[in-house]
């Protein structure tokens, strides 16, 4: 079964609003149908135990964090990077935690899942913004419009 939005609906198939409410139909019918194993996630390219996706979806929808591990993979670059795949579905730009930010693969994908928290709450970056990282590390948010990327350097 593919859940996706009607004609009506087409031109708005990616705001947050339509996928919110897509994504709590998905929920309902996880629920309902108990022979269910996995949701699959085509912008990340990810399939998710039917469990976890109606718990971590479940919280979003309730007022919690973004449900990024499920809604949005990570993949290590050629050059060492760990780059999103999915996000650009809901903010039009990939991230991507730059080397030496990279190399500790677990708090990479920690920082990254805050980051998209943070990004999907904001509709993506249009300039350079700085943050602290939750370790105090201060971190700066580089898009690239060429690239439809937004880069996160060790200040």
């Amino acid at each position: 079964m593919t859940l996706k939005p009607g004609p009506h609906l087409a031109a708005g198939s990616n705001s947050l609003p339509i996928n919110r409410a897509m994504l709590a139909l998905a929920c309902d019918l996880v629920r309902h149908f108990e022979d269910l194993v996995a949701v699959g996630w085509g912008p990340a390219g990810s399939a998710i135990g039917r469990r976890f996706f109606e718990s971590v979806t479940s919280a979003w929808l309730d007022g919690g964090p973004f449900p990024a591990l499920g809604l949005i993979a990570f993949v290590e670059t050629p050059d060492g990077a760990l780059q999103s795949a999915g996000l650009a579905f809901w903010t039009g730009q990939e991230l991507r935690i730059e080397p030496p930010l990279s190399a500790d693969r677990i708090a990479a994908t920690r920082l990254g899942i805050r980051l998209v928290n943070h990004l999907v709450l904001i509709g993506g970056l249009s300039a350079d913004e700085r943050i602290t990282a939750p370790d105090g590390t201060r971190l700066v948010l580089r898009p690239s419009r060429e690239r439809a990327l937004i880069s996160v350097w060790r200040e």
